[in-house]
């Protein structure tokens, strides 16, 4: 025979087993982690052209000792965790 007591008890251990499955991420007051940046694709996918000419060229006229001499101007001088310069040329001529 139920008792309220036991009744009570039973849905409370129902209430809880079934909390549970309940995403907590859903229930938050921000912004979900899900909607991302949804206006901008809206926009890039209503757009003829999203994107210039220029962004598909992808061939590059650089080589690596540009790129490190554009890090090189950009690196504070006298830092000790930076490559000195003998460091990178030995590094991109693959010597030691």
């Amino acid at each position: 025979m139920c008792t309220p007591r036991t009744d009570r008890l039973a849905a409370f251990a129902l209430v809880l087993l079934l909390s549970g499955c309940a995403d907590y991420m859903s229930r938050r007051d921000t912004v979900t982690v899900g909607a991302g940046n949804a206006m901008d694709a809206n926009m890039a996918i209503h757009t003829v052209q999203p994107f210039p000419r220029q962004a598909y060229n992808t061939n590059l006229s650089r080589d690596g000792r540009s790129a490190v001499n554009a890090q090189e101007r950009f690196l504070e001088p006298g830092d000790p965790d930076v490559v000195t310069a003998a460091g990178s040329e030995a590094a991109i001529s693959g010597g030691s």
